[in-house]
């Protein structure tokens, strides 16, 4: 009888949510800088990217605690890791580059949309 090892590496794989997510982001980014705004598209595009990262990793980690691959201590560990490392992007996405604040919202706010109509959608396995 042979063993199956399972990886301890699961690789995250881009779902519906953050395929239409990067969409509607670079659709927003798009019309703002056709629009004459390139502070706020770079707001936009900073704001639409880093959430749809955010969504993909909080997915992960909830994937790697279901398959029980993970101690739990292990996965709160990476998820207050996982906060404070997207919290200091976002500090220093603030901070040092100077996004449009605006256009950083109107990025996360679309990605937000899309994981709302993608949920009321639903899936056949009833994952996103």
């Amino acid at each position: 009888m042979t063993e199956s090892k399972e990886s301890l590496i699961i690789l995250p794989q881009i779902g519906r949510v953050e395929k239409s997510g990067l969409i509607v982001t670079l659709l927003l980014t798009a019309a703002c800088y056709v629009l004459g705004s390139q502070e706020l598209a770079f707001g936009v595009l900073a704001g639409g990217v880093l959430f749809t990262a955010n969504f993909m990793a909080i997915r992960f980690l909830v994937n790697a605690l279901i398959a029980n691959t993970y101690p739990k201590a292990f996965g709160i560990f990476a998820f207050v890791m996982k906060m404070l490392v997207f919290v200091g992007i976002v500090i220093s996405i603030f901070f040092l580059v100077k996004v449009n604040i605006y256009g950083f919202f109107i990025g996360v706010s679309g990605v937000v949309l899309v994981i709302i109509g993608e949920s009321l959608r639903g899936g056949k396995d009833g994952s996103l």
